[in-house]
């Protein structure tokens, strides 16, 4: 949107008309008698307009692009546009369980995190009654992984870790 100036034939020109009977009075200029001016001001017209809204655009899509790349900045897309999120690591690991004691297992992370991190794991069983599992010693370049089993079925885990 772009303002242009009103142009029109007779600047300045009114017509006087009696409000309560509708009875036009006549037609009267009227020129501007303001006394001496103390300061100028900024003449309203479309350039100036134009330039203010073109400003205020400018300034918006400024503040508005730094916010996005600020919400997006922990984000990336690699050429498969798969998106990888900054502070968020997973894997998997397999766990050998004896039957009926706790086995320990410690998992590196991929990269140390800059602070220890939360740590969620989920185990692949077809029989997740018979499996107790937990997650102890978080720091930021790894975990361990305990497992209880009453048998000697050996376990994988899926494991994310985010700040």
């Amino acid at each position: 949107m772009a303002f242009i100036d009103r142009v029109v034939e007779h600047p300045g020109r009114y017509t006087l008309t009696n409000s309560e009977t509708g009875e036009v009075l006549g037609t009267f200029d009227f020129t501007r008698a303001e006394g001496t001016i103390t300061t100028e001001g900024t003449q309203l017209n479309a350039a100036n307009l134009n330039s203010e809204l073109q400003s205020i655009a400018s300034e918006v899509n400024e503040n508005v692009s730094d916010a996005v790349s600020t919400a997006l900045s922990p984000f990336t897309i690699d050429s498969s546009q798969n998106v990888k999120i900054r502070n968020l690591q997973r894997g998997s690991a397999r766990v050998d369980a004896k039957k009926n004691k706790v086995v320990t297992k410690h998992v590196n992370f991929p990269k140390a995190f800059t602070s220890v991190p939360s740590v969620t794991i989920t185990p692949i069983t077809s029989a997740p009654n018979l499996v107790s599992f937990s997650v102890k010693s978080v720091t930021t370049k790894g975990f361990d992984l305990c497992l209880y089993r009453s048998s000697d079925n050996d376990t994988s885990f899926y494991w994310i870790a985010a700040l």
